[in-house]
C-alpha cells in the first residue's frame, strides 16, 4: 500500500461511526453497512441524518437504528422487518454497463407482464407495513423507480403518490434510489409535497466520465444531449423548489462507485455540494462474475466462510412481480431466497435457458407470514451456524459475502478511459 492509497482511504469514513464502534468486537462475522462509505463532513451528515424525521420523532429514529444494529449482532429478528423495499419498477431507462440489470440472465428471471407492482398492492403492502409499525420504507431496488406508473380506476398513479401514501399511514422513513434523469420539475415539486425522507440519486463521476456510464441509450452518441448537465440541473431545480417550499427534506444524497472518482476524488465531491447534494456517499464496487460457463457458483477462494449476513435480520423486499425475498443480494430472485408472493400478486412467468416460458407459482403470504415463516426461519439459522453456504442457489453466491477489496478498489482489468470493466461478464448471484 502506497503512501497515497492511505491518503486516498484516509477520505472516506465509516457510515454510522457511533453505532460501528460500539458494536465492534461483538460477532464480528456480521458486519453491518459495510459496503458504502461517508464522502462528507461529519457536520454535514449529521444535518442530513436528523432532517430525516421530525424532531419528535428523533428518539424513535435513533432508536430504529440502534435495533438496526443490535438485531444483526444478535440474530435477532424481532417481532416485525425494520424495513420492508417495495420495488416499484424492474425496469429501466439507462444501461450502465456495470448493473447486473443488462444481463440476459436477469432478464431471463424477472420477465413477465408485471414490471410495475400494481397500485393496489403498493397500498396493501403500506397498510400492513404500518399495522406491523415498520419504521422504514425503500421504493426501489433493481429498477428505475421514478417511471413507475400505475393506473387505478382511472387514476394514474407514480412514484410521489406512493410517498404521500405512506406518510399518511405514519412510515417514519422513506426514501428511494435514483438516476435523476426523469427527476423533472413537476415530479420534483410532488415528491417534496409528498414529504418523502430523502432521495437517493447514484451519480457515477462528472462530466465526461459520468457521461459514459450514465447516458440513457437512446441518446448515447448525440453531442447535443450532455446527460451530466441534465443531473446538475435537475437537482438545482430540486433544492430550489425545497426551499421556496420552506422545506428540509426530501434530504438529497448522491453516491458512486468508486472507479468513477479515482481521478479526482476531491473535485468529485466539491461539485456534489455545489449542486445542492446534502450528503455524499460512495459504495465499494462488488464483483458479481461468477465462474464456470454458466456463472452460478462463486470460486471457494472467493467465499468467506466465517460471514453471516445482516438482512435476513432487518429488512424484506418485494419485487415488482410480488415475489418476497430477503435481502437486495436475491436480484434474480434466486429459489432458495424465495419466500413467497404478496398477497394478490400473479404467478410469475420466467424464460429457461432454451427460451421457453415457465410459470413459477409459489405461495401467497402476507409481510408477517413471510418474516415470521419456516423458510425464512431457516435461512436466519443457516447464518447463525455458519452454513450460509449450504443456501444453493441463493446465499452461497451472493457477492457481499465474497472476499471484499475495499472502498478504493479499483480493478486491475478496469478501463478509466472507457468506464468499462474489460473482460467483465455479470453471472448469477
Amino acid at each position: 500500500m502506497t503512501d497515497d492509497s492511505e491518503k486516498l482511504k484516509s477520505l472516506f469514513s465509516i457510515r454510522e461511526k457511533l453505532l460501528t464502534e460500539k458494536w465492534a468486537g461483538v460477532n464480528d462475522t456480521t458486519p453491518v453497512n459495510t459496503s458504502q462509505y461517508s464522502f462528507d463532513d461529519s457536520d454535514r451528515q449529521k444535518t442530513f441524518d436528523e432532517g430525516l424525521v421530525d424532531p419528535d420523532q428523533q428518539a424513535a429514529f435513533q432508536q430504529y437504528r440502534e435495533e438496526w444494529y443490535r438485531r444483526a449482532k444478535e440474530f435477532d429478528a424481532g417481532p416485525m422487518p425494520l424495513s420492508v423495499g417495495i420495488e416499484l419498477v424492474s425496469t429501466c431507462n439507462l444501461n450502465c454497463p456495470m448493473c447486473y440489470t443488462i444481463t440476459e440472465e436477469f432478464q431471463n428471471s424477472v420477465i413477465g407482464g408485471q414490471r410495475m407492482l400494481p397500485w393496489p398492492i403498493v397500498k396493501a403492502i403500506l397498510d400492513e407495513a404500518a399495522e406491523l409499525k415498520v419504521p422504514s420504507i425503500l421504493f426501489s431496488w433493481r429498477g428505475e423507480s421514478s417511471l413507475y406508473r400505475s393506473v387505478h380506476e382511472g387514476k394514474t398513479y407514480n412514484i410521489a403518490d406512493a410517498f404521500a401514501y405512506a406518510r399518511k399511514k405514519g412510515i417514519m422513513e422513506t426514501s428511494v434510489l435514483t438516476n435523476g434523469q426523469t427527476l423533472t420539475p413537476e415530479l420534483s415539486a410532488q415528491l417534496i409535497a409528498a414529504d418523502a425522507s430523502w432521495i437517493n440519486i447514484s451519480i457515477d463521476g462528472v462530466d465526461e466520465v459520468y457521461n459514459l456510464v450514465r447516458t440513457p441509450k437512446n441518446k448515447r452518441g448525440k453531442a447535443d444531449y450532455d446527460a451530466f448537465a441534465v443531473i446538475c440541473e435537475n437537482i438545482r431545480t430540486f433544492v430550489r423548489l425545497r426551499n421556496e417550499a420552506g422545506k428540509r427534506r426530501p434530504k438529497l444524497r448522491s453516491n458512486t462507485i468508486f472507479p468513477a472518482i479515482a481521478k479526482d476524488p476531491e473535485g468529485y465531491k466539491r461539485k456534489m455540494i455545489e449542486i445542492g447534494i446534502d450528503w455524499v456517499t460512495v459504495n465499494e464496487i462488488l464483483d458479481f462474475r461468477g465462474s464456470g460457463p454458466t456463472g452460478e457458483e462463486l470460486p471457494e477462494e472467493a467465499i468467506v466462510k466465517d460471514w453471516a449476513c445482516q438482512y435476513p435480520f432487518q429488512r424484506l423486499m418485494i419485487s415488482a412481480n410480488g415475489i418476497i425475498v430477503p435481502c437486495t443480494g436475491a436480484h434474480n430472485e434466486e429459489k432458495g431466497l424465495v419466500l413467497g408472493r404478496y398477497l394478490g400478486t400473479p404467478a410469475k412467468s420466467t424464460r429457461a435457458v432454451d427460451g421457453s416460458i415457465a410459470i413459477t407459482d409459489v405461495k401467497e403470504v402476507s409481510l408477517l407470514e413471510a418474516w415470521t415463516g419456516k423458510k425464512l426461519e431457516n435461512i436466519r439459522y443457516m447464518h447463525k451456524t455458519g452454513q450460509r453456504a449450504c443456501i444453493r442457489p441463493g446465499c452461497r453466491n451472493c457477492r457481499h459475502g465474497a472476499v471484499k477489496h475495499g472502498v478504493t478498489w479499483l480493478p486491475e482489468d478496469w478501463n478509466l478511459s472507457t468506464m468499462n470493466w474489460e473482460g467483465h461478464i455479470f453471472r448469477n448471484g
